[in-house]
């Protein structure tokens, strides 16, 4: 293939998930998409299945440039990175390994570039639950990304920049910044992707547009409780990553409200902020943080919700009941109570170095 050729890169970040990519390259081979415009990237962040021996069997198959890279397990930004710096195309387009593009998404992509040339332009595309994620009540009912959230959005504000099914200039990446390669204190869940998306918005003043053609359908078999326990290890690297993210409207974007989150909010609300939707309305957050304490706190999440979703992996009738809303409040309670843990680690942390510095003479 000439390189000259190229539109478009798909990097594919992918770990421990040999069948998974094995039908999302297959997606990538049912593109409309001329062939030889686009390339293939799988960058394995050291899996320990055959993951290698899966994609390298389907290179002689595809009728893209399928490329193949492994390293010893460094985690998702340094992954993201590999796949990014040894791009060929122009525009990169990053999915994720569990996400099945539909036949037009690229060149849904590569007409958002071509409507929007500008080298700081990133397009988002849509991303829905796959109907195949049908194996529990919980995969049925979860909805983790809410794209529903964004129908009759435009441009989109910089902690949207999701590495599920985005594409952006490749140059403009290099100039301007890369993922962070340090793994998350407390997990995986680091929350890298919204805060390359601040750091590419205040350097170079990204702007990011949404297109819902660019569809992909998720398709991770997921349980409730590695959701919890994900949401968990999120809430736990947040003020990691606020540290990072020097703007208190994130805070109102992760609806984090408490005593140690008033100033934020204060601040968002008196000036310009980068909120969309019902997010921008004060009255609306504060029913919505008293209900959430009402509904979601640890006696009903333990005691009822928790039974009643477990019950329901068994019994038809629960099931019925079981809604999105319901899955969803218990796993931010999950998340809440991570920031809640990681603000009493992080302020031990502070006394125990004030305690040991030296007094100034």
């Amino acid at each position: 293939m000439m390189k000259e050729s190229l539109k478009i890169s798909v990097v594919v970040a992918t770990y421990n998930r040999r069948d998974t990519i094995a039908v999302t390259l297959q997606c990538l081979n049912e593109q409309t998409l001329d062939p030889s415009f686009f390339e293939v990237i799988v960058v394995d962040d050291g899996s320990p299945d055959d993951t290698e021996d899966v994609v390298r069997s389907l290179i002689p198959q595809m009728r893209y440039s399928l490329r193949y890279m492994k390293h010893a397990n460094r985690g998702p930004g340094f992954t993201q990175n590999q796949g990014i710096r040894v791009a060929n195309a122009p525009v990169v387009n990053l999915i994720a390994d569990d996400i099945h593009l539909v036949p037009e998404a690229l060149e849904a992509h590569l007409l958002a570039h071509e409507r929007h040339p500008e080298q700081n332009i990133a397009i988002l595309g849509r991303v829905e639950q796959s109907a195949q994620l049908a194996q529990s009540v919980f995969l049925k009912k979860w909805d983790p990304f809410k794209f529903r959230e964004l129908e009759g959005c435009d441009e989109l504000p910089y902690y949207l920049f999701w590495a599920c099914n985005i594409s952006c200039k490749r140059d403009f990446l290099l100039s301007n910044g890369l993922f962070r390669e340090e793994r998350g204190k407390a997990g995986a869940a680091a929350h890298e992707d919204a805060e390359l998306g601040y750091r590419l918005f205040k350097r170079a003043g990204l702007r990011i547009f949404y297109c819902k053609e660019a569809l992909g359908y998720h398709y991770h078999l997921e349980t409730l409780e590695g959701a919890m326990r994900r949401a968990y290890e999120r809430g736990l690297n947040w003020h990691d990553f606020r540290a990072l993210v020097d703007s208190p409207d994130v805070t109102v974007r992760y609806h984090i409200l408490s005593v140690h989150t008033i100033k934020d909010h204060l601040d968002t609300f008196r000036g310009p902020n980068n909120l969309i939707g019902a997010d921008r309305n004060p009255a609306y957050l504060i029913v919505r943080q008293i209900l959430r304490m009402v509904l979601f706190n640890r006696l009903t999440v333990c005691w009822f919700w928790l039974p009643m979703m477990r019950r329901a992996e068994n019994g038809s009738i629960t099931s019925r009941l079981m809604h999105r809303n319901l899955y969803r409040g218990v796993i931010a309670y999950h998340f809440f109570k991570g920031v809640a843990h990681g603000y009493k680690t992080s302020h031990d942390r502070g006394h125990e170095k004030s305690a040991g510095e030296m007094p100034s003479s």
